[in-house]
């Protein structure tokens, strides 16, 4: 085994005048990384320095690549589930040599450990923190292959956490071994090592660029890669998550091959005992298959499908194939009818929310079929199925599939899925899904990138026993004990609106017994 070489660092040293080394907290691979903090700022970061270990220049050579390559990779990624990469620069190594210059980032600190030391502390996950964790790296992936990156090393080790009160926000972390592919956006890839050499190295030799026991097997045969490859180690990572075991626990690589091409019975296996929707043992068997070319080809729409079949708590047959998971949304579902019916009755009666909620009286509306006018809108109630239920607005234009996850720290998280047209927070990145926790106002987009219109989104305030909703100058209380978990669709004045709810006791007449809805 080969000595560590001297850490470039040390305690006490400042780099690029700001920030300064304070403690070591971890080496492997070719780097050292220190808990440093941003004097200019005051704030913790992250120093991570290479390291050159003696032996094959090639070797070396590419290492040295890889690693300036991961800053460029972290300087292009925007997504708040990517580490930030704050700064860059060089070390003096040698003196005696100008051009020995060590490289080093510096990014944010995460002080939540690993997913690693998550399941190994805590064993096998919820399923809402399998779907949280999981949709959140899928969508950071989806932006990095959206440039032509391939992460190559999804691991547990690698998803960092940022403690946030009693929440951890995970973050995909360590592009050492990213591989930037040609024909991805190349903006900025031309800058001077911007991008790392191939991985060939000195008499045809290879770097084994890979983690064995969550690779996908064409990276433990040397051929090329795709995000397949990464989507391939996420769903071991969800299968991870789910039984706080690894599929594939082995360094050896040739056996670790030989099992992949039977990594169906390892999965099945692995899951049987959990009892889960066969729409997740098939999404999950079909994401572990041995060609690339069967598995799903989209990392965001693995993620929006993992969510959605194990919010279905009732099992179903599942037909395996990639084709399930489209990277466009499609629209399946009958036309909306020429005219709407007519409105049915509702019960509406005048209440006095507390000041926090509204400043004068709220309109309160009781669960009726048909439509009601809210504001110049055509709204209606709209109850969950198994979770979800698939709403229309703007003529037809618009129709998204709603679906209520487990609260997470007593916040409500949704999940929105475009069916016909793609969906944005405003100003970002228009994909086939969001996930939300807080009022929000989504951008809506078709396939050819034209505007369709926009929808709100909104929790509502609790008042006395109601959730009250403002709707344009209106407010409106829906009765807690009727909807004890609601939320309001809104596409904007002149079009429709939806309170998508849980139902909950329909209210009884005096002396009547409660029933609940069907």
């Amino acid at each position: 085994m080969l000595d560590s070489p001297p850490s470039p660092l040390a305690p006490g040293d400042v780099v690029l005048d700001r920030y300064r080394a304070v403690e070591h907290i971890a080496s492997g691979g070719h780097s050292v990384v220190f808990l440093g903090r941003d004097e200019r700022l005051a704030r913790p970061v992250c120093i991570k320095a290479f390291t050159r270990y003696p032996g094959d220049p090639g070797i070396s050579q590419t290492s040295y690549e890889h690693f300036v390559q991961e800053a460029f990779a972290l300087s292009r990624l925007t997504h708040p589930n990517t580490l930030r990469i704050y700064d860059f620069g060089h070390l003096v190594g040698d003196p005696a040599h100008d051009d020995d210059r060590i490289p080093f980032h510096v990014s944010e600190y995460m002080n939540g450990g690993t997913l690693a030391q998550l399941v190994r502390e805590r064993g096998a996950q919820p399923a809402s923190e399998v779907v949280r964790i999981t949709v959140a790296v899928a969508d950071a992936l989806a932006e990095a292959h959206s440039l032509g990156i391939i992460h190559r090393d999804l691991k547990p080790q690698n998803i960092l956490f940022a403690a946030l009160g009693g929440t951890r926000l995970p973050k995909l972390a360590d592009f050492g071994i990213a591989k930037w592919l040609e024909d991805g956006d190349g903006a900025g890839r031309a800058a001077v090592g911007g991008r790392a050499g191939d991985t060939q190295v000195v008499s045809g030799q290879k770097m084994a660029m890979y983690s064995p026991s969550w690779a996908a097997p064409e990276q433990l045969a040397g051929q090329g890669v795709g995000p397949p490859a990464d989507i391939y180690s996420l769903a071991l990572m969800a299968i991870y998550m789910l039984t706080g075991r690894a599929v594939f626990a082995d360094d050896d690589v040739y056996e670790g091959y030989r099992r992949r091409k039977t990594a169906a019975s390892f999965v099945r296996a692995a899951l049987d005992p959990l009892d889960l929707p066969a729409a997740v043992v098939a999404l999950l068997v079909d994401a572990t298959a041995f060609e690339p070319a069967d598995r799903p080809q989209e990392a965001g729409a693995f993620g929006v499908a993992l969510a959605e079949a194990l919010a279905d708590d009732e099992p179903v047959t599942a037909t395996a194939g990639p084709h399930r998971l489209a990277t466009a949304p499609v629209a399946t579902l009958a036309p909306e009818p020429a005219s709407p019916p007519a409105p049915a009755p509702a019960v509406v009666e005048r209440i006095e929310p507390p000041a926090r909620a509204a400043s004068r009286g709220a309109r309160r509306v009781t669960v009726a079929p048909g439509v009601i006018e809210v504001a110049g809108r055509a709204a209606r109630f709209a109850p969950l199925e198994r979770g979800h239920v698939d709403v229309s607005g703007l003529g037809g234009r618009a129709r998204l599939r709603v679906t209520f996850l487990p609260a997470v720290a007593g916040r409500r998280q949704l999940h929105v899925k475009g069916l016909s047209t793609f969906v944005a927070p405003q100003g970002g990145r228009p994909s086939v899904a969001v996930q939300l926790d807080d009022d929000a106002v989504l951008e809506l987009v078709d396939p050819a990138s034209a505007a369709v219109g926009r929808v709100r989104f909104a929790l509502g305030q609790p008042a006395a026993g109601h959730t009250v909703f403002r709707v344009g100058d209106e407010q409106v209380a829906i009765g807690s004990e009727e909807c004890p978990d609601v939320v309001l669709v809104d596409f904007g004045p002149g079009a429709e609106a939806a309170f998508v709810y849980t139902p909950g006791v329909r209210p009884a007449a005096p002396g009547a017994r409660k029933r609940r809805h069907p």
